[in-house]
């Protein structure tokens, strides 16, 4: 009879005996940024009755490298991730959070993609002190007569010009065509929508920006993110 090495006998008892490992959480697909793996690696964090939030405020060059709108114009973002309790989903609604400066009673709520994107595209627009500056381009036709000095005959000429220019226009409102001006709209309500926290159902851990309208915050204020879907709110401390 073969005899099984005393080695192969040690590994095969040891991996008998070993308890098996939990997989990894997976993320559901959806349109938000992908959580992490959890809630204590963001920087603000709270657990109750098995519910976990993470969130992260973030600073003017976190936004500035994470979107191409300009939100710093506008608002303050929270990116924040939420980690359901096993076999208990979790409804996501703008309306379950708030943001609270301390020492102020006067929540804020989360605005929609749409609402922030014409904000921006409002103030991107507007006139600056009653004047406008207006960039013009045109391409046109040119014709005419010259001397020529060695022969001292006039000589026609003709062909394609192109100019551009820098003008003030005064007291004339937004400078930028409608279309334009749409487009920009549109596809910066595009971008926070895909990088939102989405109004959904949550079987898994789901994470996404929360958008707080706030267009001069004030220096060095501290802010509190709320989360009030719960029996008893969750709070955390943003920083």
């Amino acid at each position: 009879m073969r005899r099984i090495p005393l080695l192969l006998c040690c590994l095969f008892l040891t991996a008998a005996f070993l308890p098996a490992q939990e997989p990894a959480p997976t993320a559901e697909h959806h349109d938000g940024n992908a959580p992490r793996a959890y809630a204590r690696q963001y920087r603000a964090h709270a657990e109750k009755d098995g519910l976990s939030i993470g969130a992260n405020l973030l600073n003017k060059k976190e936004a500035a490298d994470t979107f191409t709108a300009d939100v710093n114009r506008c608002c303050l973002v929270v990116l924040v991730a939420i980690y359901p309790k096993k076999d208990q989903p979790v409804e996501l609604s703008l309306s379950d959070f708030s943001l609270v400066e301390v020492r102020s009673d006067n929540p804020i709520r989360p605005e929609t993609p749409t609402t922030i994107a014409a904000s921006l595209e409002k103030k991107k627009n507007s006139p600056s002190g009653g004047t406008d500056v207006v960039t013009t381009a045109n391409v046109g036709y040119e014709g005419g007569t010259y001397t020529d000095p060695t022969t001292g005959q006039p000589v026609r000429v003709h062909g394609v010009s192109t100019g551009g220019g820098v003008g003030i226009a005064k007291g004339s409102g937004s400078s930028v065509p409608a279309d334009v001006s749409s487009h920009d709209r549109d596809v910066m309500e595009w971008e926070l929508a895909e990088k939102g926290l989405p109004q959904d159902k949550a079987t898994v851990p789901i994470a996404g920006h929360l958008y707080f309208e706030i267009p001069k915050p004030h220096k060095n204020a501290k802010y509190q993110l709320v989360y009030s879907a719960t029996p008893e709110p969750i709070t955390l401390e943003l920083r």
